[in-house]
């Protein structure tokens, strides 16, 4: 029995010891100094960007059996609302756009401005000629942003700028065009 004795009592002291330098341990790390700061709750989510029309997706123009002279005004609404600051301009080039067949006899004016709307262009006020030429030129010339035209920077939103297309079939236009047919469409675009 006095080797179980001894056993137990190594045990016993074993144990005292370890609880002893565990209060040791927790007693010392009661007493340090500490200090914590935090920054919670922080959240990231895109911007948009956002370009729309007020056309209804029909075309601005379907005119036939036009004769030299013949002269046409559409107007179309274009609205900013992204959530995005400070946008880019807003640029204007063709899309899908030909530049034969009638495109060389037709005179466009382009007229960036306020009031009128893809129903009508009563009212409106033009704050700038952005583009003056042929159809055929602004095809060409027009492709993209970089050689798109416009002045309109959308520093709010919602905001709303209204273009002016004025189609004139030059006056000169020659018996050989007789049956020609031109095409084109137009895109707005903006970034940030």
């Amino acid at each position: 029995m006095t080797g179980r004795r001894a056993l137990i009592v190594r045990v016993g002291a074993t144990l005292l010891s370890l609880a002893a330098v565990t209060a040791l341990v927790m007693r010392t790390s009661d007493a340090a100094f500490t200090s914590t700061t935090d920054n919670p709750g922080n959240s990231w989510a895109a911007g948009q960007v956002h370009l729309s029309d007020d056309d209804g997706g029909t075309a601005m123009f379907t005119a036939t059996n036009m004769v030299p002279g013949d002269s046409l005004t559409k107007c179309i609404l274009v609205t900013y609302d992204g959530t995005t600051p400070n946008p880019t301009l807003v640029k204007l080039y063709a899309t899908a756009a030909t530049a034969t067949g009638l495109a060389p006899y037709l005179d466009l004016v382009i007229d960036q401005g306020s009031t009128g709307s893809s129903a009508s262009c009563t009212g409106f006020t033009s704050s700038a000629t952005i583009y003056t030429g042929t159809l055929a030129d602004f095809a060409t010339t027009k492709t993209n942003y970089a050689t798109g035209v416009g002045s309109w920077d959308p520093f709010a939103t919602p905001q709303t700028k209204v273009y002016r297309f004025k189609v004139t079939l030059d006056a000169a236009t020659p018996n050989s065009a007789q049956s020609a047919t031109a095409s084109a469409g137009f895109t707005w675009e903006v970034s940030s």
